[in-house]
């Protein structure tokens, strides 16, 4: 079965990271695999290394997240020439501009099974209202001739679907993250040091609200107990970072992009998140395999990665058995991070916790399971053909 998997670029991200472990994955499982993605724009770090040599990749230079009438026009003949050259049984996109160029050339080219991935949800905070309501139309259009709509967690389908009213219920399936936690779970639970490190990871736009960080390190000066305060990340918000380190040096450091975090996560005991729009933040769950529970806001598809909630009297917070979350206010997070220095043992009981539900939740053979069912059932459906006799099934829960 072949399946041409589509994707805006290859940006430091979780859906880069799925992406790459897909295309390489499913080949290996019988599958013919073909990937599509455009250019990173200057100034993003890219993940193109995580590509295997012997996966088929194809570049769209004209791909890209901007929302350019012309380039964007030239991406869609593109790929709807390539489409139409390699025949496939499945298109899969993967963010919102491969979403939109991707499912049009998919439909125009006639192919069988179209299944999209909202990895987030750049229908909020990233647009004007006007553009937002424009994208809104688009994406309920695409959503007509689209097979499975996939979301990252449950509250994501709640609002596409009865938020935003993108398709109905039905049409949406669950998949959840898969990840390689193994060099993560081998990471040393934090220890009960006289400093508490806090690790923020992720790329420097707006989104993401680096902003409210660095006004919650302002906000914990006061603090009795010593904090020390990791950023690693970069991007066009940059600048905010470099002007908070010039005031808050030695309590911050800023260590740019790393291909590799684990040694900073290690020094770290503690996971903050600020964003203003989530789908399910890969640094959360790295930091709860490796032991670290975290504090964030309330964004998207983080509210569905909690358990067990808690009594407390934080004013604002919501604590769970594995992290806490609190509104988009400085002072809040100041709080949280206040409690965690009068009760630090809480930081290794409540790391315990995120640990075992990140193994439990985020694996990469989950992953490979479910969308393997959906290919299948959705073959079936289209082709009405018994779906083993159209490709292998992959065995729940195997592990790649």
């Amino acid at each position: 079965m072949r399946i041409v998997r589509i994707i805006t670029r290859l940006n430091i991200g979780g859906p880069a990271i799925q992406v790459a472990f897909l295309n390489r994955e499913m080949q290996s499982r019988g599958y013919e695999t073909l990937l599509l993605t455009g250019d990173c724009e200057p100034g993003e770090g890219e993940m193109d290394y995580l590509l295997d040599s012997s996966s088929p990749v194809r570049r769209i230079h004209p791909l890209s997240r901007s929302v350019s009438p012309l380039r964007n026009l030239r991406a869609l003949g593109q790929v709807w020439r390539i489409l139409r050259e390699v025949r496939p049984d499945i298109v899969h996109t993967h963010t919102a501009m491969a979403g939109c160029v991707g499912r049009a050339a998919a439909i125009l080219a006639g192919v069988p099974v179209i299944v999209h991935t909202y990895h987030g949800n750049s229908l909020r905070h990233y647009f004007s209202r006007i553009s937002s309501a424009v994208f809104r139309n688009i994406e309920r259009a695409l959503a007509l001739r689209t097979d499975v709509l996939c979301a990252l967690s449950p509250q994501q389908v709640r609002e596409l679907s009865d938020e935003m009213r993108i398709a109905p219920r039905e049409k949406f399936r669950i998949v959840t993250l898969g990840l390689d936690l193994a060099p993560y779970l081998a990471i040393p639970a934090p220890g009960a040091g006289e400093v508490i490190r806090v690790g923020w990871f992720g790329r420097l736009v707006d989104v993401k609200n680096i902003r409210l960080f660095l006004e919650t390190i302002a906000a914990a000066k006061d603090s009795a107990t010593r904090f020390e305060f990791h950023v690693v990340g970069d991007g066009p918000d940059r600048g905010y970072v470099e002007s908070a380190v010039r005031r808050l040096s030695p309590r911050l450091i800023w260590h740019g992009w790393k291909r590799d975090i684990t040694p900073i996560l290690a020094a770290c005991d503690l996971i903050v998140q600020t964003s203003k729009n989530e789908g399910t933040p890969v640094a959360l769950i790295q930091g709860m395999a490796a032991g670290r529970p975290f504090i964030s806001t309330p964004a998207g598809g983080v509210v569905d990665m909690t358990c067990g909630q808690r009594r407390d009297s934080t004013p604002g917070a919501s604590w769970f058995d594995n992290a806490v979350l609190v509104p988009p206010d400085p002072r809040a997070f100041a709080r949280v991070l206040d409690k965690f220095a009068q009760s630090p043992r809480s930081i290794h009981t409540m790391g315990q916790a995120a640990r075992a539900f990140a193994a439990d939740r985020y694996t990469e053979g989950s992953l490979l399971a479910s969308l393997d069912l959906i290919y299948r059932e959705s073959l079936q459906r289209k082709l009405k053909r018994p779906a083993k006799a159209l490709i292998p099934s992959i065995e729940p829960g195997r592990e790649s």
